[in-house]
């Protein structure tokens, strides 16, 4: 008898000094599995979008469409009844409602791609001035220093081109070239190894 006594209290200590270790292993993975969960309710909205839009543009066979349909009962299934309605009431149906329903984002300015060539090909411009005139000089300089500015939007960097001249205005266009080289832009010819 004494040593069950003795095994069920070395049990209980064991079991509070895990339980702290168990709760606190719990708390660390929850955030996974509503991450998971995120994850499959994003997942599912985004196939019932393609589909939608499928359906919209007459794109779906008709073996698609006969098997769309054949996943509910005969006479409809739950689209027609109240599980229907429940569904739209739900909070998880309301999310993907959201997700089918959002516009695809719209670009705000030409690709990224594209802007490093044209920064690439206006500093080789700017690098090549010895038999250019003033004029175009200062107007390849404004067409650099917009690239520039319309770069720093994209990307979310502080610029403040604008509000310097002179000096001043070359030393911020080197330090936005700079953060733009940081930020994983390339600004320098990899043949040439112009700036």
């Amino acid at each position: 008898m004494g040593v069950l006594h003795g095994l069920l209290v070395v049990g209980a200590i064991g079991l509070i000094a895990v339980a702290p270790c168990l709760v606190c292993l719990l708390l660390i993975s929850a955030d996974e599995g509503i991450e998971w969960v995120g994850r499959a309710i994003r997942r599912v909205g985004r196939k019932i979008v393609r589909r939608r839009q499928a359906m919209v543009a007459g794109s779906v066979t008709g073996a698609e469409a006969a098997k769309s349909a054949s996943a509910g009962t005969a006479e409809g299934g739950w689209r027609d009844g109240p599980l229907r309605r429940w569904w739209h009431m739900s909070w998880v149906g309301r999310a993907l409602y959201t997700v089918a329903a959002a516009p695809p984002p719209v670009p705000s300015g030409p690709p990224i791609e594209q802007l490093a060539g044209d920064l690439r090909r206006l500093n080789r411009l700017r690098m090549g001035v010895a038999t250019r005139s003033p004029v175009w000089f200062n107007a390849v300089q404004r067409a650099y220093d917009e690239a520039l500015r319309v770069a720093c939007g994209q990307l979310g960097i502080d610029q403040y081109l604008d509000e310097v001249s002179g000096v001043d205005l070359e030393v911020e266009r080197l330090r936005v070239e700079g953060a733009l080289q940081r930020a994983g832009l390339a600004l320098r010819d990899t043949k040439t190894g112009l700036r």
